[in-house]
């Protein structure tokens, strides 16, 4: 008869645990809207969206020339654009929303993410990250859009009626937290340890117009949110404020050199009409001074530099500046706004710049491991 009881108790146990709703240990939702190229890449092997496969925990979502919207299963959406990567490192679901548990890293390009309506998940357990910051969300849809470098543009989206669809917070470790509240509140955060840009709310956009010009030429309204940072930055430190802001010539590089070449971001007036003709000048000095090999657009250079010329080019537009003393290469161009990339000396680089006029492709190293597209139009 106690054999019997215990019989029962262990059936009653087994059906209690079978009536919660059942989710697969790997399977956490599915491609359900893709176009051009690209990839779910799943231990180590790519996988093309195009066979719409379903996402698993820890996988990467990455695209090329292309979109993809994933849906989890409680109907949250990450919606990537063109050359965007987003890490998916934890996602478990519990009968108990409260246990239930979305970690996610937005690692380069433009990524939307809407928090789920289905209940599943309590929205103050899912943490997502960037390069640079930490987003704490609060029923919200939002956006982030991350360089090659790791800064990061954070905007609150609206909901269906244009308000603010939620709250987020966003902070990291210089201890600042910034919290955007209303419907296209934005921050820029630099690195790690700087601090978030105070919120600017960005006029005269829709969720359509974001993508990953807005890290090449930010909004006006953060852009001027960025400058007066730059104001009152006690240290002058450009990464911390301005994530486009011109410092290639740096002294180290002609520290043992006659004369005072120095020039910092500082000697630059962006409004001065002679500002390249100027800079050039620097440029031919620095030629003379360190003896920096220079050829024309097309040619390559003892940099590996191919596509544009050392100095400026009056092909491509950039001014391309070596800097042996910090070891970065600067691509500077300043034609219908401001385009400015910082990349190690030894860095393997595709910048393809697209203009309604013409199209130019600068490489650096052979074969790229960043590949960076910018298109401009009127």
């Amino acid at each position: 008869m106690q054999q019997l009881q215990l019989t029962k108790k262990i059936l009653l146990t087994s059906a209690m645990l079978l009536s919660y709703p059942a989710f697969s240990a790997d399977t956490i939702g599915d491609i359900v809207e893709q176009t051009g190229i690209g990839n779910i890449i799943r231990e180590g092997n790519k996988i093309p969206s195009s066979n719409m496969p379903s996402i698993n925990l820890y996988d990467e979502a990455q695209t090329g020339n292309g979109r993809m919207l994933i849906e989890f299963l409680d109907a949250e959406e990450l919606a990537l654009t063109e050359h965007t990567l987003v890490f998916i490192d934890e996602v478990y679901y519990d009968p108990d929303p409260n246990l239930s548990k979305m970690t996610m890293r937005m690692a380069m390009g433009t990524a939307r993410f809407a928090s789920g309506k289905l209940g599943k998940m309590n929205k103050a357990n899912i943490a997502i990250s960037t390069p640079t910051a930490n987003i704490a969300i609060n029923g919200t849809d939002f956006t982030s859009t991350v360089d090659e470098l790791g800064r990061s543009l954070i905007i609150l989206l609206p909901d269906a009626n244009g308000d603010a669809s939620g709250s987020i917070t966003v902070w990291n470790e210089s201890g600042t937290e910034v919290i955007l509240e209303e419907a296209y509140s934005a921050t820029m955060v630099s690195t790690m340890e700087s601090s978030p840009t105070a919120p600017v709310v960005i006029n005269n956009i829709t969720p359509n117009l974001i993508n990953n010009m807005f890290i090449v030429s930010p909004p006006a309204d953060v852009q001027q949110v960025i400058d007066e940072s730059a104001t009152k930055s006690d240290d002058g430190g450009i990464l911390d404020v301005d994530f486009l802001e011109f410092d290639g010539l740096d002294a180290d590089a002609l520290k043992d050199s006659e004369g005072d070449l120095e020039f910092t971001e500082l000697d630059i007036d962006l409004l001065d009409v002679d500002f390249l003709q100027d800079l050039l000048d620097i440029v031919e000095e620095l030629d003379r001074k360190v003896g920096i090999s220079k050829t024309g657009g097309g040619g390559t250079n003892t940099y590996g530099i191919e596509g544009t010329a050392i100095g400026f080019d009056k092909d491509t537009q950039y001014n391309t500046i070596v800097d042996t003393g910090s070891g970065l290469v600067t691509f500077y161009r300043k034609v219908n706004g401001t385009i400015s990339i910082k990349l190690p000396i030894d860095a393997m680089a595709r910048i393809n710049t697209q203009t309604d006029e013409k199209e130019s492709i600068i490489e650096m190293g052979g074969d790229a491991a960043i590949n960076i597209i910018i298109r401009q139009t009127n």
